[in-house]
């Protein structure tokens, strides 16, 4: 398939049902509860075929039901690779399938998220109905943000109704529940799996752009949690059953480190000035000393040009058993 032929042309070489040829990736890492649910809401809600879903582990979890596991595609990874590795892995496997044409990459906590439900199966039909686009289309996000032209800084969009198709584009966005074309894995553009975790989702979608894809929002998922975005919503929506982000002061390490790999590979030299301020306000608000350590070891590393994970840096307590209390307190730095 060439570049020209994006995710609107394989819709339309589709079948009588608009989920043929999707397949699903679910990513999880300690989370077997939450990508238990996930996996229960595409089968059970999305109606996707068992033999369509595929389950990536990455390192340690699965799935809360064993009898689950059993029905979908399970693959292993012998080691935590983040999320950038993960998902690659998945759209490797995904693509596998010769039948399959898209990919519809889901986190493992997406489903905190107030999306639509269902929403894939009318989102294929919305992309299937465009018209003389400017470019091949890519890849559609359940919300997406902008740059603003101050380092690695975004915003993000909440496109008002009225656009066409309800699909708006984009620059970058949060993994979240995302449809993929297969011409954007057969360009060459994959996850790239030396950025672990952080700011490796806006790297996959600049990259997407970079080679002439275009990256659409879906609007009506946008607008639905538009709220859930802000710094106090998603606290909000995470805070009963994982960690929220405040509580996980390793994330501000990723964060500092590929801040300073995504002005390298896709800014501008501005850039690395507001990046300097930024991070001078991030070091202001950081919540003790772990954080700003964080923030501080992630800098030094980034300007060393480090990349991959670091041991010092990963996730504890993936979710939290049922009857736990919330985790953290105050509210996320709005790091994206």
């Amino acid at each position: 398939m060439t570049a020209g032929q994006g995710l609107g042309h394989d819709v339309q070489q589709g079948g009588t049902s608009p989920l043929e040829g999707v397949t699903a990736v679910v990513l999880t890492h300690m989370r077997p509860g939450l990508a238990g649910d996930v996996t229960r809401s595409l089968l059970e809600v999305e109606g996707i075929a068992p033999d369509q879903i595929v389950v990536v582990v990455n390192g340690v979890g699965g799935l809360d039901d064993p009898a689950l596991e059993s029905s979908v595609r399970m693959v292993r990874l012998p080691t935590n690779t983040g999320p950038a590795g993960g998902f690659r892995a998945g759209l490797v496997a995904a693509f596998s399938d010769p039948a399959t044409r898209w990919a519809y990459l889901c986190e493992d906590d997406v489903s905190l998220f107030s999306l639509p439900a269902p929403r894939l199966a009318a989102l294929v039909e919305r992309v299937h109905s465009l018209r003389d686009r400017p470019a091949p289309v890519g890849a559609v996000v359940a919300y997406g943000r902008r740059f603003v032209g101050r380092g690695a800084h975004t915003v993000n969009l909440v496109p008002p109704p009225g656009s066409a198709n309800d699909l708006t584009p984009v620059d970058v966005a949060c993994w979240g529940a995302t449809l993929v074309s297969r011409a954007v894995v057969d360009a060459g553009v994959l996850p790239d799996a030396d950025w672990f975790f952080g700011l490796e989702d806006f790297d996959f979608f600049c990259r997407m752009r970079e080679v002439g894809f275009e990256v659409l929002v879906d609007d009506v998922a946008a607008r639905r949690v538009a709220v859930q975005q802000t710094s106090h919503g998603r606290e909000a929506a995470l805070r009963y059953r994982r960690p929220t982000d405040v509580a996980e002061s390793w994330r501000s390490y990723y964060h500092a480190r590929n801040s300073l790999a995504l002005i390298r590979r896709h800014g501008r030299p501005s850039w690395y000035g507001w990046q300097v301020a930024y991070s001078f306000r991030q070091l202001q608000k950081a919540h003790g000393r772990s954080e700003r350590s964080a923030i501080a070891h992630g800098l030094w590393d980034g300007i060393l040009g480090r990349m991959g994970e670091n041991p010092r840096y990963g996730r504890r307590v993936g979710e939290f058993d049922s009857g736990d209390g919330p985790s953290g307190g105050g509210s996320t730095p709005d790091a994206r």
